[in-house]
Formats: structure tokens, sequence, C-alpha cells
């Protein structure tokens, strides 16, 4: 019994001693020579990743199917704030945003709308926003002028009367593999 409990003193022992002193090969080593190299080495990215990260990935959204369909008011929600990407040559180059007003007495209404978008790729290529009244089968372009990424709010007079459905498309032909990340705002109060 005693070589047995002399045998686990002397393991624990040993086993302090090595957690005391520890692995050298753990700590920093020092630059002793005064010698580094501060140069950033940055990854080698192949043409093709980089492609795919600008394709915007399908969201299976359409005129008759939309990525939002919202009945806005003023006791309730008041405003659509809506972001999503849209890509040309390769992706999903659409999105379609269905909304709809209370149907006051008034049958039109003026309504805010803004687009804000980063572009990644061709920068002369941009989203636009084009409304049009839903009315059944049939619908028909809101007149006015185009609405443009990052220009700001524009006033557009709607039908409150009929569903309104906001398309968001990529304006322009890309010369590169394009995405464009956007925030659509439709406030009507």
């Amino acid at each position: 019994m005693n070589k047995y409990l002399l045998n686990a003193a002397c393991l624990s022992l040993l086993a302090l001693f090595a957690i005391a002193c520890g692995d050298p090969g753990l700590v920093d080593e020092p630059i002793l020579d005064g010698e580094f190299d501060d140069e950033v080495v940055e990854d080698e990215i192949v043409e093709d990743e980089i492609v795919e990260d600008l394709i915007a990935p399908f969201d299976n959204d359409s005129a008759a199917n939309p990525a939002v369909d919202e009945f806005l008011s003023i006791t309730n929600t008041r405003e659509i704030v809506y972001t999503d990407q849209i890509s040309a040559e390769d992706g999903d180059n659409e999105d379609f945003i269905q909304f709809e007003l209370p149907n006051n007495s008034n049958p039109v209404q003026r309504i805010t709308v803004s687009i804000d978008c980063d572009v990644y790729g061709d920068e002369n290529v941009f989203a636009r926003v084009e409304l049009l009244n839903v009315n059944g089968n049939d619908a028909t372009r809101i007149t006015g002028p185009p609405i443009d990424c990052n220009e700001g709010e524009f006033f557009v007079s709607i039908r409150n009367d009929q569903v309104q459905l906001a398309r968001v498309y990529v304006q322009g032909v890309p010369e590169e593999q394009t995405m464009i990340e956007y925030t659509l705002v439709v406030a009507p109060f």
C-alpha cells in the first residue's frame, strides 16, 4: 500500500511541477532581432467567388405572388419598410411589394415613396420603382416621374379604391455582374 501511495504522491508532484512550469511552446516568443514583417497578406479571391457573392437569390415573388402584401392604415401598420436584393445579369432581378389603403370618400390619396440603394458591381446600374394600380387582373401604371435609388422621397397620388403594387427592378444593362441591396419605404400617413 505504501508503494502505491508513494507512486501517487510522485505523480501528483510531477503534475504540479508541470503545471507550475507550463509548456514553453504555448508562450508567444518575443521578436529579439527587431525585424518583423508588417505586410498584410490578403487571401486570394477567385473571380468566380466574387461573382457568386453578387447574385441575388431567387425569392419566387411575382406580381401574382408579391413578397409583401400589407393593408396600411392610421391605426395599424402605417408604412412599409422593405429591404431586399436584386441583381443583373444573373439572379433575381425584380421584386414585388403589394399594399392597400383604406377606401375613404376621396378615391385619390397622396403617399411618399423612396428607395435607398447600395450598388455592388457596375455603378451605372441602379434600382427603379414602378407603381401599378391593380384592379382584378388589370394593372395600370401610375403616372409620374421615375422613382430611382437615392433620390429622396417622391410624392405620388394613387387610387385608394384599388390595390397598389410596387415593382422594384434593375434599371440599365450592367457591364459586369451587379447586385443592388435596397430599402423601399412606402408611407401614406
